[in-house]
């Protein structure tokens, strides 16, 4: 990939390569950077509100930080800050973390539908339990605040 994608006007997705052209991030207005590989922690500088979730892919995401990682997102965005959000592949974890928050964003879109959007984008395919987890937060989210 080593390219950055807009999806949105402040939501953005890449690969591990892309994510570390710090000055390129920093042209496109992005403040804030979301990172969820295993491993490669790394300090993006001053200049960057920066989240190291690190998700194993190929595996289930923990409710909580599906969670915090929206929220952190949603924060950003709120103050009308750019998001970039990768992995290593910028195609399963990230993607899987794009189309969750286009369905924040959008309530009323699919899982199919917000990852339709994304793919008019750029290549992404969530891993299958990727998907299934965050499907499953939204239904629990949902039971909740109809309770």
């Amino acid at each position: 990939m080593a390219k950055t994608y807009q999806i949105t006007p402040n939501l953005y997705i890449s690969d591990y390569r892309a994510a570390k052209k710090l000055k390129r991030l920093s042209k496109k207005g992005i403040t804030a950077i979301v990172n969820l590989m295993e491993k490669n922690k790394y300090n993006p500088g001053s200049n960057f509100s920066y989240l190291f979730k690190p998700l194993i892919d190929r595996h289930p995401i923990a409710h909580e930080d599906l969670e915090q990682i929206l929220n952190f997102i949603d924060q950003k965005i709120g103050n009308d800050e750019k998001v970039l959000v990768h992995c290593a592949s910028g195609i399963s974890r990230s993607g899987g973390i794009v189309v969750a928050r286009l369905m924040v964003e959008n309530p009323s879109w699919t899982w199919d539908q917000a990852r339709k959007f994304v793919r008019k984008k750029t290549m992404i395919s969530p891993h299958p339990e990727i998907r299934k987890s965050i499907l499953e937060y939204f239904k629990k989210k949902e039971i909740s605040e109809s309770a």
